[in-house]
């Protein structure tokens, strides 16, 4: 862990756990929204008229800031994902976060040592949290 604050490391490999779920939670919010009609959005009249603008609400809703971290998340996590890619970092970034696999099953089938284990892990997080710092999602 070394160089990043404990919290930083669980709330990145939080992410990294959690990638699909995340991924597929934000696809239903978007298809609700965009389903939803005028009255499951706001109340009526917000304008000076006392007119909803259903279409400003749903794209109002679709840039929340829940909504656009969630998202740059996802940029992150897929572009750690991307640039592991091809390699036994790539296959133990798989088996350990989206497989949930153990430690020492991971260590097995990559014919690692446990030491190797945790510094490719290590790497992986490290390179997530930076480009999480270029988002501007967590500060180091």
């Amino acid at each position: 862990m070394g160089i990043l604050e404990r919290r930083i490391y669980k709330k990145i490999e939080y992410y990294l756990y959690h990638y699909h779920q995340i991924r597929k939670e934000i696809e239903q919010e978007k298809e609700i929204i965009i389903q939803s009609g005028g009255r499951d959005l706001t109340e009526w009249g917000g304008g000076i008229s006392y007119h909803s603008d259903p279409t400003a609400n749903k794209a109002i809703k679709l840039t929340s800031p829940e909504l656009l971290e969630k998202e740059k998340w996802l940029k992150v996590i897929e572009g750690t994902i991307q640039h592991f890619q091809g390699t036994e970092k790539g296959r133990l970034l798989q088996k350990k976060y989206f497989d949930e696999l153990r430690e020492r099953h991971i260590c097995q089938e990559l014919h690692i040592e446990r030491a190797t284990y945790y510094n490719w892990r290590n790497e992986i997080v490290f390179y997530t949290a930076l480009l999480a710092a270029q988002e501007g999602l967590i500060k180091v």
